[in-house]
């Protein structure tokens, strides 16, 4: 098989900061890491391999310095990595960063599955596997908890709300992994030796003949209004009363808010 994931470098948590001017995260400057829903992506292409064979790619759309999320990429064990990385890709909303998505994943034609994670650390729209299910026209599948892939069919179970359901399709096909769906591996020390043994190539706007249409700078149609800093402000309440009060007060309080409708505790025994 060949299995496509796409991760993406974000700032570290205690390092992430707005440039206010722009409405954009900064990316210069300070730590960086795989962003954590990717890496359960990753896991989760890598454990494929393992089990039918086949190669990974690893496809990451960023400044340069994103090279060191794919290095760690090929660390764990994938076959190639691409960066996607171009002055014209800049400032790209999620609609703009599908467009190049979508003509980086055609390049890598013929694939079977393509890999993402459930959202970003920085921006957490969740909106590009959707984006890219409908640019492709491949199905999404997404909120697995069981797999397999058996003759050329994705064979999956997976929660829908309050449903579960059973689902066959065929391959090719896109599957967002939800952050704790596996555990992500250790990355070997010899895996480290070998990263930096191995090429990772640069694909720019030129690479793809890119239409005009594609300027994340000038043509994202996502704008910035205003950056405000939300302060949740929480009330405490202090219950006081025996067990039982105390038990019925927080149902009470429940009730009212309509969280759930159930009977006091003296009617659940």
């Amino acid at each position: 098989m060949k299995i496509i994931i796409l991760i993406k470098q974000v700032p570290a948590v205690h390092e992430i900061r707005i440039n206010r001017t722009l409405g954009t995260v900064q990316r210069e400057g300070f730590d960086a890491m795989i962003n954590p829903d990717d890496e359960h992506a990753l896991e989760l292409g890598l454990s494929l391999k393992e089990k039918f064979g086949g190669e990974v790619y690893a496809v990451s759309m960023g400044p340069p310095q994103a090279e060191g999320a794919l290095r760690e990429c090929l660390a764990m064990g994938v076959d190639y990595a691409v960066l996607l990385s171009h002055h014209r890709f800049a400032m790209s909303d999620t609609l703009q960063t599908t467009f190049v998505l979508e003509r980086a994943i055609r390049k890598l034609e013929p694939f079977d599955i393509v890999i993402t994670g459930s959202k970003t650390l920085d921006s957490g729209t969740g909106h590009i596997p959707v984006q890219l299910s409908e640019a492709l026209a491949i199905p999404l599948i997404s909120q697995i908890y069981k797999m397999e892939i058996k003759n050329g069919f994705f064979i999956g179970e997976r929660t829908y709300g309050h449903e579960y359901q059973s689902i066959k399709v065929k391959l090719p096909i896109i599957i967002r992994v939800d952050r704790g769906f596996n555990e992500v591996r250790f990355i070997p020390l010899l895996g480290i030796k070998q990263a930096f043994e191995k090429k990772i190539e640069i694909w720019n706007f030129d690479t793809f003949e890119c239409p005009d249409e594609i300027d994340g700078c000038e043509k994202s149609p996502t704008k910035l209004l205003e950056v405000i800093d939300e302060k949740i402000i929480r009330k405490n309440v202090e219950i006081i009363g025996t067990n039982d009060e105390k038990a019925q007060k927080i149902l009470d309080f429940i009730k009212k808010v309509h969280i759930q409708k159930i009977k006091s505790p003296l009617d659940l025994e």
